[in-house]
């Protein structure tokens, strides 16, 4: 990764990805999801599904791979599949579309996506969305993801400190417009 585009990627920008094996250049098809164990701050790996005669999806680990903009890249064995061909019912995308709620009551938003350092496999933060008229005006905002003990169904219950540390994730048009001002 360069300094430029910096070292944080969304999990949504990884979805589709092509996958290639770096010993022999084929592709090994695209990723499909990513994968946890448990509730690890770490990416463990990635579901990657051949769209060809079988439709099968092989998991790779994320230690075998190397994250880049436009694929990745797998290497070691790929001659079989590392994990189950069904996808965790407790991995990342179970966190998506949460309401996240301080634990007084007051709602803060929705998790839209989750934000992950793709040199290490460290998992971020999780974005939260308002709503698409104030994602449109203030931007989203990034919440740090650390384990969480409150989720309960489709609501995820945070304390007050961790609430102070949501941050401005993009900017949005009116920290746009304020920019241009200075």
């Amino acid at each position: 990764m360069d300094g430029k585009r910096g070292s944080k990627i969304k999990r949504e920008s990884i979805l589709g990805l092509p996958v290639i094996d770096g010993r022999t250049g084929k592709k090994l098809g695209v990723v499909k999801d990513l994968y946890t164990i448990g509730q690890s701050s770490h990416l463990k790996g990635f579901y990657v599904t051949n769209k060809g005669w079988g439709n099968k999806t092989i998991g790779i680990p994320f230690d075998d791979a190397t994250v880049g903009y436009d694929a990745i890249i797998a290497e070691g064995e790929m001659s079989a599949p590392h994990l189950p061909r069904q996808l965790p019912s407790d991995g990342l995308d179970k966190l998506l579309n949460k309401k996240v709620v301080r634990e007084d009551g007051v709602e803060l938003g929705l998790i839209s996506d989750v934000i992950l350092d793709p040199l290490s496999g460290r998992i971020e933060g999780l974005e939260l969305s308002g709503s698409v008229i104030g994602d449109l005006i203030s931007g989203r905002r990034i919440m740090p993801y650390e384990p969480f003990e409150h989720l309960d169904g489709d609501i995820l219950v945070i304390t007050m400190e961790q609430a102070e540390s949501i941050a401005p994730g993009n900017r949005g048009i009116k920290n746009i417009f304020f920019n241009k001002l200075e």
